[in-house]
């Protein structure tokens, strides 16, 4: 157990995240760190000027460490002002996308999310940079799951059952596009795909491992690329995704990069940490080696605890 000693921490709460409204997050939180002594001060995300609003009051209380307070976009929000500083960012996952929070193994249940910030254990890890000016903290995708998650953006019914509807809507009449890779320091490859993920974390927010030999901190990260296949294929790659194989499977690729840039024709859509950015016909990504220190739930042993 972490002495609550030296602590100062600052909540970033996103008010309309997810399950946000069925509790009250600020008493639940309050009343835990008096419980257990641990020094707090909250801010609320407005969808206005937010990461200035978070900087001025980093800059205002010197917190030792940040914990967003929803689901990933609001994660990405505060990693934004924290990368590359010493204080650390924690998080309790609250959204409807949580894959951050699933990576570092870190519950829904929300005092036992709060029991992992109070234990305090961190690590460094990589992020990655897409087209110089997106942040990504867990994953990036261009195709498939991209357009599957500006159609669930769109529609009011939200949860699994809302990504699932949309998920069965795109299996009905996958498309695939041309792409090139140049990745530092290796051939160019092309590519027909259906989908290219680019991740340095493990997980899909729904447990499937897409990236089974990646590691978050190794100053690396790793482009899959999911090709074509038959209809009759896809109970075979589920089952792959869900038993951390995929990356054995015939139309699966995958490239380990420091830098890469993609041209894909036609344009694809793109997506990162579960927000929309649009139709690209070109990409470029980077890592950023050791950019933020992360809480994570050391009690667990997941694909984040391995070295």
């Amino acid at each position: 157990m972490s002495s609550s000693e030296n602590r100062n921490i600052l909540f970033i709460i996103n008010p309309i995240s997810g399950s946000n409204q069925k509790i009250d997050v600020q008493g639940e939180i309050t009343r835990f760190c008096k419980t257990h002594s641990l020094p707090a001060s909250f801010l609320e995300t407005t969808g206005e000027n937010d990461e200035e609003r978070i900087t001025e009051t980093i800059n205002n209380n010197s917190p030792d460490t940040v914990v967003a307070v929803g689901g990933d976009g609001t994660v990405n929000l505060v990693a934004s002002v924290l990368i590359n500083t010493k204080t650390k960012l924690g998080i309790i996952p609250t959204g409807s996308a949580n894959g951050m929070a699933f990576e570092l193994n870190i519950p829904t249940n929300f005092e036992q999310a709060l029991s992992v910030i109070e234990r305090n254990a961190s690590r460094v890890i990589d992020l990655l940079k897409i087209n110089k000016k997106h942040l990504a903290i867990h994953l990036s995708d261009l195709g498939m799951n991209a357009r599957i998650i500006k159609r669930f953006d769109q529609e009011k019914i939200r949860g699994f059952y809302g990504y699932a509807r949309q998920f069965f809507k795109e299996l009905k009449s996958p498309s695939h596009f041309k792409c090139i890779v140049d990745c530092e320091g290796k051939k160019r490859r092309k590519y027909k795909a259906v989908m290219l993920v680019m991740t340095n974390t493990h997980f899909f927010g729904t447990g499937a491992v897409v990236n089974p030999t990646g590691k978050i901190d190794d100053g690396k990260f790793e482009m899959v690329v999911i090709k074509p296949y038959p209809w009759y294929y896809l109970f075979h790659m589920v089952f792959a995704f869900f038993t951390g194989n995929i990356h054995r499977l015939r139309h699966i690729r995958t490239l380990s990069c420091r830098h890469a840039k993609i041209k894909m024709q036609p344009a694809q859509d793109l997506q990162v940490d579960g927000e929309p950015v649009g139709e690209l016909k070109q990409l470029e990504v980077e890592v950023l080696p050791s950019a933020i220190n992360i809480i994570y739930n050391h009690q667990e042993n997941h694909f984040f605890v391995k070295t």
